[in-house]
């Protein structure tokens, strides 16, 4: 799932691109949002270069990944930002959306290229930017 889900939820955020497109209103929101979010997600793991787990001997790499920075996770934060773009788009969807993510997360926890915290960290910083910039702005 870790390979499939990138460009499952690049696919899933064009949609929504051309859905507010069509629709008429969001354009700004649904392209600033995600973008500063990501920004922001990879500011921070710049700054913070905590390792990643295949770098332990403990630890089996099912994957191939380059060793960059692991906390926090891009794919969490991008995965959980682009499926809260549905709030402008298709409500009912999000759920479905967020369920993808979450299963993204493990997928990449399980494939050893970040530790559960890296995770939720980038979880976490997309629900709260998605809370603050689709609900309340």
């Amino acid at each position: 799932m870790s390979e499939f889900s990138k460009p499952a939820f690049i696919f899933i955020y064009i949609a929504a691109i051309a859905a507010v497109i069509i629709k008429g209103e969001g354009i700004v929101k649904i392209l600033t949002v995600p973008f500063f979010t990501l920004l922001f997600n990879t500011i921070l793991r710049k700054i913070l270069n905590k390792p990643r787990p295949f770098l332990r001997d403990d630890v089996i790499k099912l994957t191939e990944h380059k060793n960059s920075g692991s906390f926090p996770s891009n794919h969490a934060c991008s995965s959980v930002i682009i499926s809260l773009c549905y709030i402008l788009v298709f409500p009912p969807l999000v759920p479905l959306f967020m369920l993808f993510s979450f299963f993204t997360g493990l997928s990449r926890v399980a494939t050893g290229v970040h530790y559960p915290a890296d995770v939720f960290a980038g979880w976490s910083i997309s629900i709260l930017s998605g809370i603050i910039f689709f609900i309340f702005f």
